[in-house]
């Protein structure tokens, strides 16, 4: 990405085999309680994994996504909502879904989403197979939104379609994968942390404060997240990142600003 084409001081991308952590499943919100349609999802299946895979909707709350025999996922359909409010309490915050709390508490049922084999797969790759078969549910059991809850973020079905378009292992979907809070840091200064780099095995971004707006704040903290995704942990303790030659923003690894037995990557805008 544009943003970290030129990365200082450390330019050896390390790759990562540990997957201990990789997204296994998620869970879609349903309007109703009713089952899926079954072709709905075959189309569905066919538009987004392509013509080699196919799905079983032979029992109508456990749908099977295949490639030939092999099984790629289930789409197991629950006719009640997520316990516990859980669901909304992750979208609340959200700035993504302003109404996620209201509306995540409209669903009436829920779709357990779960990949198979992501112990064999890349970190990446097994997030893109969850997405993907959370993009089937959310059209065959016509879905409202999308829990993430290894990043405990809720995202609507608008935005978590929106940004999974054009998915690739090269442009991943970072906004529906982690969750990025603000946090008011004084009158003109804002903060942010994210929630789910332990999927990819990394620590956790974070930015006590600045004076960058929030969608420019947004922009930067996702674009930082994309280059360690894809690159794997290689900013040391010390190094700096920016746009270009010129920009040199301070990386630290320090204690977390919610749990200080965390440590996490904190950017320090300021300081060099």
């Amino acid at each position: 990405m544009s943003l970290f084409d030129r990365f200082r001081r450390n330019k050896t991308a390390k790759k990562r085999t540990d997957n201990q952590h990789a997204p296994r499943h998620c869970f879609v919100l349903c309007k109703t309680a009713e089952p899926g349609d079954p072709s709905i999802a075959a189309n569905a299946v066919t538009k987004i994994f392509g013509k080699d895979y196919s799905i079983d909707c032979s029992d109508p709350n456990i749908f099977i996504v295949q490639r030939g025999s092999n099984t790629v996922g289930f789409l197991a359909h629950m006719p009640a909502p997520i316990p516990g409010q859980e669901a909304q309490e992750n979208a609340d915050g959200n700035f993504l879904w302003p109404e996620g709390k209201e509306e995540a508490g409209l669903h009436q049922s829920h779709v357990i989403v779960t990949t198979m084999g992501a112990d064999e797969k890349p970190a990446v790759e097994a997030a893109i197979e969850v997405t993907k078969l959370a993009l089937v549910a959310l059209k065959a059991f016509d879905g409202l939104g999308v829990y993430w809850g290894s990043a405990n973020v809720c995202n609507s079905r608008e935005v978590f379609e929106s940004f999974s378009d054009g998915m690739s292992p090269d442009h991943v979907p970072v906004p529906i994968w982690l969750r990025f809070q603000f946090v008011s840091a004084s009158d003109d200064q804002i903060g942010m942390y994210t929630l789910g780099m332990q999927q990819f095995n990394l620590m956790e971004i974070e930015v006590d404060q600045c004076q960058l707006s929030p969608e420019d704040l947004f922009e930067f903290v996702s674009n930082i997240a994309h280059y360690l995704i894809q690159s794997g942990p290689v900013v040391a303790d010390g190094n700096t990142v920016g746009s270009d030659e010129n920009e040199q923003i301070l990386v630290r690894h320090l204690p977390s600003m919610t749990d200080d037995t965390k440590t996490v990557y904190k950017i320090i805008f300021g300081e060099n």
